[in-house]
């Protein structure tokens, strides 16, 4: 039985990694589907225990951020098998880092923080909202930033700390939200 070593930094720097493909306009479930499939294979020809690592990582991750794929559960056993552990054990290192929510106007403003508008942001926090719900019903695929750049900060603070910056991120797959400040990840389901 492998020794799992997955440490909190290791997975996050892999939910980075994973944020990196998709904004090369990548869906990260094809992505780590394939990439699952050839650490799987490599580790089955050369018995290297960094590749079986590399996709627990990556299975973690994506289970982090809610992206797990139900019809790619069998490779994520295969794989664990291999390790020796169980899924349910790698999940116990897994907790979840993103959310699941249904998309509503009310949903999508308790996302966004405090918003007014200035010369940098025109737009008023329900103009951002109804944009927000506009991209996601017309399923307009792409990534799309919103920046609030907060009045009355201090001029010795870090740029980016005076900032409130998010992304919608829409795919062919999934849809999800990113408060880039707080690293906070939500999965968007939208209402039927």
């Amino acid at each position: 039985m492998m020794q799992l070593k997955m440490e909190e930094e290791s997975i996050i720097a892999m939910v980075y990694t994973l944020e990196v493909i998709n904004c090369r306009g990548l869906t990260i479930r094809g992505v780590v589907r394939k990439n699952l499939t050839w650490l799987k294979s490599w580790y089955e020809q050369q018995k290297d225990e960094e590749y079986l690592e590399q996709a627990l990582l990556q299975i973690c991750a994506l289970f982090r951020m809610e992206l797990a794929n139900e019809g790619d559960m069998e490779l994520y056993e295969e794989i664990c098998a291999l390790a020796g552990i169980s899924l349910e054990s790698l999940m116990e290192h897994c907790t979840r880092m993103g959310k699941r929510i249904k998309v509503t106007r009310q949903g999508i403003s308790g996302l966004i923080g405090k918003w007014m508008p200035s010369r940098k942001n025109p737009m008023t926090k329900p103009e951002v909202v109804e944009d927000i719900m506009e991209k996601l019903n017309n399923h307009r695929v792409g990534q799309y930033y919103y920046c609030y750049e907060r009045a009355g900060t201090r001029k010795n603070s870090k740029e980016s700390e005076k900032k409130d910056i998010y992304k919608l991120v829409i795919n062919q797959e999934e849809c999800f939200f990113l408060d880039m400040r707080q690293f906070r990840i939500y999965v968007l389901e939208l209402c039927e």
